[in-house]
């Protein structure tokens, strides 16, 4: 079995949540109240490591981090995305 690793920055308030990305491309569509996420290799990848980054347990609840249409990794046909910390939690 091939195993992936991958790691993030710790969090630091003075910087917010960083997630160092490798370029890939991540389009988000919306078909009949489902949320579809296709991505090649690199922009999955990418999308993992914004989910870990807002994981580290010194990220204040309501963090996030947004995704808008055309802007790396996101691409011009996506639906924007926003990822966010549980703030009740």
């Amino acid at each position: 079995m091939t195993e992936t690793s991958l790691s993030v920055p710790a969090y630091d308030p003075a910087i917010g949540v960083v997630a160092p990305a490798e370029g890939g491309t991540i389009t988000v569509n919306i078909v009949d109240g489902t949320v579809e996420i296709f991505g090649d290799p690199a922009g999955l990848r990418d999308l993992a490591r914004m989910c870990l980054a807002l994981s580290d347990a010194r990220v204040p609840s309501g963090a996030h981090i947004h995704l808008d249409a055309s802007i790396k990794p996101l691409d011009l046909e996506s639906a924007s995305l926003m990822l966010a910390r549980d703030p009740l939690r």
